[in-house]
Order: C-alpha cells, then sequence, then structure tokens
C-alpha cells in the first residue's frame, strides 16, 4: 500500500460482518478489516468465505489478505453478548455504551468504508452512532448501506429509512444498494443471490481502496475525495466493471451502465459530481480511456470530473473502471454571522467558519466556557452536525 493514509473496511452486524467475509479472503494484500456486532455468535461464526470480487477477476489478483482480526464485540452490558432483537434503539444503545472500544477501533483512521444492511437491529442502530464517533476524530466516512427487500415488510423498511436519515446527519456519503436491484433476475438461487450482492459490494469497496491506495499516471488521491464528499450531499451511487479480450473498452462501458447501481446508465448524465477511476496494464491506451470516459461524463459542463488511471502489471490483458457518482452537489452550510446559515462561496471543498474573536457576547456578557466547550458557539456547530435542507 502506497498511500500514508489510513483506511478501514468496517462490517457491522449481521449483514455487514457476511460481506466482509466474502470480501476478505480476496482483497487485495494490505486492506484493513474489522467487524463489529453486540451478537456474540455472530462475530464467532463469521469465517473469511472465498468469493470472486467480480467476474472475470485473475488469479494473479487474488493474494489471501490476513484473517479479520478486529472482531469487535459491542453493547455486553445491554444484551449479554445477544443479538439486538432487531431493535434499533437497542442497537444503538449497544453502540454507545460501548465508546472505548470503538476509539480505540477509530484511531488514526482517516476514511472509514462501513458496509451495513439496514432494517435489522444493531446495524441500523449502531451505524449513525460510528458515523458520529468518526466525524468527531476527523475521518471520512463512505457506508455501503444495503437495503431490505420490498417483501420483508413494512416494519423493516421504515426501520431502514429511519437509520438513514439519522447517518444522513454524520456520513459524508452513502451508497444505497436496494437488495431489490442488485439481486439477479429470474428463479435464482439463494445462494447465487447471495453471491452476487457479495461481488457488488466488494467491488465497490476494493475498487474504491484500490484507487485511493496507488498511484497512477493521473492520481486520485483524498483530495479528490474530500472534494466529493463534502458536496454531493451525503448521497451517491456507484458501478464498477471489468473487461477483457476485443473491443473490451466498449465491452466495460456497457458493463457499467448494466450494472445494478447504474439505473441504465442514467446515474452518469445525470450526475453533477464524478469520480472516475481506470485501471489498465501496460498496454491500455489513451483511445480506451478517452473512449470510456467519454460515454461517462455528461455534456453539462457545470458536472465536476475527477479523473484517476493507474497502470498495474496485473492487469495487462484486460480493464478496469468505477464511477462514484453524486446524486446532489450542494454547498456545504456554515454560519452567516447572524444566526443563520448560508453556502459557502468561491471555496474548494470544506471552508473554515470565520469567527471573529471577542472577549464579550450578548450584550457584555461573559463568554460561557464548560469543560472546555464555548457554549456561545451552537452545537450544530461545535459537533460539526450537518443539518437537513
Amino acid at each position: 500500500m502506497t498511500t500514508s493514509k489510513k483506511i478501514l473496511v468496517l462490517g457491522l452486524g449481521g449483514a455487514g460482518c457476511a460481506s466482509i467475509a466474502r470480501i476478505a479472503p480476496k482483497a487485495p494484500d494490505g486492506m484493513d478489516f474489522a467487524i463489529m456486532d453486540c451478537d456474540v455468535q455472530t462475530l464467532d461464526s463469521t469465517v473469511e468465505r472465498e468469493a470472486p470480487l467480480s467476474r472475470g477477476s485473475d488469479p494473479r489478483e487474488r493474494q489471501t489478505c490476513a484473517p479479520i482480526e478486529s472482531r469487535i464485540a459491542v453493547g455486553k452490558a445491554v444484551t449479554d453478548g445477544l443479538s439486538a432483537g432487531g431493535d434499533l434503539e437497542i442497537g444503538r444503545r449497544c453502540a454507545e455504551s460501548s465508546v472505548s472500544q470503538i476509539e480505540t477501533l477509530l484511531s488514526g483512521v482517516d476514511l472509514l468504508l462501513v458496509v451495513a444492511g439496514l432494517g435489522g437491529g444493531f446495524g441500523s442502530g449502531a451505524a449513525p452512532v460510528i458515523a458520529r464517533m468518526a466525524r468527531s476524530f476527523g475521518a471520512h466516512t463512505l457506508f455501503f448501506s444495503i437495503l431490505p427487500f420490498d417483501f420483508e415488510g413494512g416494519v423493516v423498511r421504515a426501520k431502514a429509512h429511519n437509520s438513514l436519515r439519522r447517518l444522513r446527519t454524520y456520513a459524508d456519503a452513502i451508497v444505497q444498494m436496494p437488495n431489490k436491484r442488485i439481486q439477479p433476475d429470474g428463479d435464482t438461487l439463494l445462494t447465487d443471490s447471495f453471491d452476487r450482492s457479495g461481488r457488488t459490494v466488494a467491488a465497490g469497496v476494493v475498487g474504491l481502496w484500490r484507487l485511493l491506495s496507488h498511484p497512477g499516471l493521473c492520481n486520485l488521491d483524498f483530495a479528490d475525495l474530500h472534494t466529493m464528499l463534502h458536496y454531493c450531499d451525503a448521497t451517491c451511487r456507484f458501478s464498477c466493471a471489468t473487461a477483457t479480450g476485443e473491443g473490451r473498452a466498449k465491452a466495460l462501458i456497457d458493463a457499467l451502465h448494466a450494472h445494478p447501481l447504474a439505473n441504465k446508465g442514467s446515474i452518469f448524465k445525470e450526475a453533477p459530481g464524478l469520480i472516475v477511476g481506470i485501471t489498465g496494464g501496460e498496454d491500455l491506451t489513451l483511445a480506451e480511456a478517452q473512449q470510456i470516459m467519454e460515454s461517462i461524463v455528461p455534456d453539462n459542463e457545470e458536472c465536476w470530473v475527477k479523473m484517476g488511471i493507474a497502470i498495474d502489471p496485473a492487469f495487462s490483458g484486460r480493464l478496469s473502471a468505477m464511477v462514484l457518482a453524486a446524486e446532489a452537489w450542494r454547498q456545504p452550510l456554515v454560519d452567516d454571522g447572524h444566526g443563520g446559515l448560508k453556502p459557502i462561496e468561491g471555496k474548494e471543498g470544506q471552508g473554515e467558519l470565520d469567527f471573529k474573536p471577542r472577549s464579550r457576547t450578548f450584550g457584555g456578557s461573559e463568554r460561557t466556557i464548560w469543560r472546555g466547550e464555548d457554549l456561545d458557539i451552537p452545537t450544530y456547530l461545535r459537533k460539526k452536525i450537518k443539518l437537513p435542507r
């Protein structure tokens, strides 16, 4: 791994743990994984399972990484090592009762990639808590949130929606992955459905990790991701694909548009912001890169686009691409100095709040300092809470 930034991939709850178990054995060497749950049995029974990262993956790329050593059991005082029973409030309490364990895990992390299934108990309740704590540590957070099937019922869907609403307050970005979209059509075996879901999650997580971890001809770095996360208003989509053989660029483009989360390619043409990462061997040509970019980037000249191209000898004879597309592009809100909010103007990325030093406020009264915090500053500014629009 060539980047000095620390990236951690975390699985939350049963679905998150199962996803990490499918990703870890075939992930590139250097990826750091952790799983977290209040159900001790789930943690103990999570075994790394061999599943391909994507169709057409190359055996030369399949380096078995270290096993999942970070298995964090939280909320023992709340559930006594049992599950949250589908209650997201119990899931939230489990996470909040284990602050010291979570702080130890997040210490030094620059980017936290979280995989969680929403609609259950622990994952739904703990995800917003993890996002809030990561933000307080200065880490960026990108959540891959697996949403329930329609047939799971209205109560489960309502819990997932509630968790998403809370998560948007603290997470930098959320990739929503509805189960009904990422499953194949027709009468498919249950094991095949789970394998497809695992491949979709794995391709997004590993693809993003690889783009940020390896230098290329055109680099993508944390500054680019920082801009995307701060302007995308907490919602984004992704698509990824791999192709080989003659006409591989055209095959790659078709696969990107056919990705279950790409909505037949409409996410590209409607996106106000895009990060595109292309990986190939030394046989990658300029014409192929141009063809791929022209098929993705919208005609809208106001669209923010960042391209990265990496050359990897392991990709000789094949092409891979990943696209992260913002669903919205809005200026971050800051204090306008009059008790309201205003967008940052004329600045790239996250701006800084313009506080002027004053010795007295509110008609001459002393500032209210409590445990090192200035209580005259609104809570949402002190705690870095993103307000809903």
